[in-house]
């Protein structure tokens, strides 16, 4: 009987942890989709400033939350340190900087079209933390 217990208990552990491990990542993924539609609603109201912040700290939360990384260490250098250790893809790496980049530019620089740019990042924003659920697991 014993024997029984010790040889079932460990996989019981195990699956417990992913169960754990699973519903924390779903909680990362609500988190920054609460994030994006705030920005969704910036992009009804014209808040173009505000819309860039909220895209910049829905991917910027979701890093640090999905990878345990503290705040003072958010930067470029961790998200390729962390998509490396993780098995991320380059080209998704690549992608969730430069929209970084692109959140930061947007929010200085003078642009015509700022409520198609607007879409197209929040899409682009939607499409990059699905990317990267997808692959980290």
């Amino acid at each position: 009987m014993i024997i029984l217990i010790l040889l079932f208990l460990p996989k019981f552990i195990s699956e417990k942890f992913e169960n754990i491990k699973k519903s924390k990542n779903i909680k990362y993924a609500k988190i920054a989709t609460k994030r994006l539609k705030n920005a969704q609603k910036c992009i009804k109201l014209e808040d173009f400033d505000l819309f860039f912040e909220e895209i910049e700290k829905a991917l910027w939360s979701y890093f640090a939350d999905k990878f345990k990384v503290q705040i003072a260490d958010l930067s470029k250098d961790s998200i390729s340190k962390f998509f490396k250790k993780h098995n991320i893809e380059l080209n998704t790496e690549k992608e969730f900087i430069t929209l970084i980049d692109e959140c930061e530019f947007a929010r200085y620089a003078p642009s015509n079209d700022k409520n198609n740019q607007m879409d197209n990042i929040l899409i682009k924003a939607k499409e990059i933390i699905i990317k990267v659920e997808s692959q980290s697991k």
